[in-house]
């Protein structure tokens, strides 16, 4: 067999991966599955934070698989096309201007090799882990420590070709209807004329509504605080936390900038709590979302101390899926990629002395991440007083011998903000001195471990879409099935109707379509659950969808028997 020939099959299966889970010989199935992200990390991340911990970290005594990350045009992915991956089971597409999809599919897939997209399905939305539970009678839950608008949380609840339209994945993601979520965001829910509930700050929409009254109107509590979240009692349901106005903050940053906030663990515990009371099982997504930043600043003792978080979080998982041997629970655990390239040992060091004594004693005498000690440097800095910056660094790091570059670089930054980051200077000084190096400010395309509770058969190595096949199959229901059910091209729906829409507002979050029998007229909101029919508001069993990008109105194949009947 020639090279070539050889190649083309190796291709064709990694193309194949993209499309369906690898059968295996009796599917498992799981009353509960309960995936756990922890964003932009790989080994080393882990390394260290297990030497910090000075025990083994809870994954430790799990199943251990390797996940590729690729996306469809790229060998290093983003968050929005990794996370569309392992929630819809589909490569997509990510570029650096605003093709950054979600849940969405491209038009071609170029990694590992060029393919074309069928013309019916280019841009078309493909269904989600978290819409095929909720589906099939399950409670579904989000839980991160980012804005819930952002790609990981948002890829399983929302779809639109552009991660940064938050507007837009927030309003989906109110209407998708899932029973809890626990994380930041609160100004992506209220209009930028008004004032954020409780706070000092406007929202940011531009569409004229304000999605914390439809919360409230559809049942949710929703709650701000740690103190607030502590109290929430099981007989809950339905309920939203917004814990902070944009991103929640670092976990040893909420000392100084997010007192009221909850920890990783506390929200999932609660989570579980709260889904856990469906008598058909949940899913829950968790995210560890700031691990990712941590490494994107070069920052050691932000990825080892969000780790150790994430791994509490772990355990809250897994200690539930251990009290419950009769409703089985899965409980996946893996990077959505690495970030970063962190490596234990740097090319100034003698790899054969690097004493963890160094690191860790790094890591200890910080109380701040970079991103934390940067805010202090803006809000404390005094302008460019020099003294005032050793002052602070000294405080928070224990750091007394800055060197003149060093200075000259947080100098230099604070006095033009514009051509650099703050937590970009602060990280690498905190990682020089631990002894640690890092490859880059970016993603890296390396593998990432997989660890798994629950299977009894684990794979070895895997594509990172057959994680999403891996929790529908679990789960009771194919992929492809769901979204043939939620995501049907508007023309197809209605026999002998004019079908129209507008999205003239579509950058607003809003846009509709129409259609007219017989005078008979019906609205679909976009990237709304409903159907509006004479005087009648009409629940859909999922989201009205534009695709920009293929012009063409996605809705429930639900729709036109609810149409019919009118």
């Amino acid at each position: 067999m020639g090279l070539s020939l050889i190649v083309l099959l190796l291709a064709t299966v990694l193309v194949s991966c993209t499309k369906q889970y690898i059968a295996r010989d009796e599917a498992e199935t799981f009353r509960n599955v309960i995936v756990l992200v922890p964003d932009g990390c790989g080994f080393a991340h882990m390394t260290a934070a297990r030497w910090y911990k000075d025990a083994p970290l809870t994954q430790d005594s799990m199943e251990v698989s390797m996940v590729r990350t690729f996306s469809a045009n790229s060998a290093i992915t983003g968050s929005a096309a990794a996370a569309t991956a392992f929630a819809t089971g589909y490569k997509t597409w990510e570029d650096s201007d605003r093709t950054k999809c979600l849940s969405i599919l491209p038009d071609e897939i170029i990694i590992p090799v060029r393919q074309k997209i069928a013309a019916g399905d280019q841009w078309r939305p493909a269904a989600t882990v978290l819409e095929g539970a909720r589906l099939a009678g399950k409670a579904v839950g989000l839980v991160a420590t980012c804005y819930m608008s952002h790609a990981t949380p948002a890829a399983f609840a929302s779809h639109w070709h552009s991660r940064d339209d938050t507007g837009i994945i927030m309003e989906q993601m109110v209407y998708q209807g899932a029973d809890v979520v626990f994380g930041g965001g609160f100004s992506y829910l209220i209009e930028s004329d008004s004032m954020i509930p409780g706070s000092a700050q406007k929202g940011t929409r531009r569409d004229g509504e304000n999605l914390y009254e439809v919360l409230l109107s559809r049942g949710y509590e929703v709650i701000t605080t740690e103190d607030e979240l502590l109290r929430l009692t099981s007989d809950k349901e339905k309920v939203w936390g917004m814990f902070a106005a944009r991103h929640m903050v670092h976990d040893i940053d909420r000392r100084l900038f997010g007192p009221a906030q909850p920890s990783l663990a506390e929200m999932t515990r609660k989570a579980i709590e709260i889904l856990g009371k469906d008598p058909d099982g949940f899913f829950l997504l968790v995210e560890a979302s700031q691990v990712d930043w941590a490494s994107h600043d070069n920052d050691l003792v932000g990825v080892v101390t969000d780790y150790l978080v994430f791994d509490n979080a772990v355990k809250v998982a897994v200690d539930f899926a251990k009290s419950q041997p009769t409703g089985r629970t899965l409980v996946l655990v893996f990077p959505d990629h690495d970030c970063g390239g962190l490596a234990m040992g740097d090319s100034g060091i003698d790899y054969l002395s690097f004493r963890p004594e160094k690191m860790l004693d790094v890591i200890k005498r910080t109380d701040l991440t970079a991103d934390g000690i940067a805010m202090k440097l803006k809000t404390e800095g005094g302008g460019i007083d020099t003294e005032r910056i050793k002052e602070i660094i000294e405080r928070h790091c224990g750091i007394d011998d800055l060197t003149s570059e060093e200075l000259k670089s947080i100098e230099g930054t604070l006095r033009d903000t514009a051509n650099g980051y703050l937590n970009e200077i602060i990280g690498p000084i905190l990682s020089r001195r631990a002894g640690v190096g890092w490859t880059t400010f970016g993603h890296t395309g390396n593998d990432v471990p997989m660890f798994s509770h629950g299977l009894e058969r684990s794979p070895k190595v895997i594509d990172n879409t057959q994680i999403a096949r891996l929790c529908a199959e679990g789960l009771g229901f194919e992929l492809d099935e769901v979204t043939d059910r939620l995501f049907v091209d508007a023309r197809h729906l209605f026999d002998g109707a004019a079908v129209t829409f507008d999205t003239s507002g579509v950058h607003k979050s809003m846009g509709q379509l129409v259609v007219e029998r017989d005078r008979k007229r019906a609205t679909f909101p976009f990237f709304k659950n409903i159907m509006i029919i004479e005087k009648d508001t009409v629940s859909l069993e999922g989201l009205t969808v534009y695709s920009l990008k293929a012009d063409k109105v996605f809705l429930p194949a639900q729709a036109r028997r609810l149409f019919e009947a009118f």
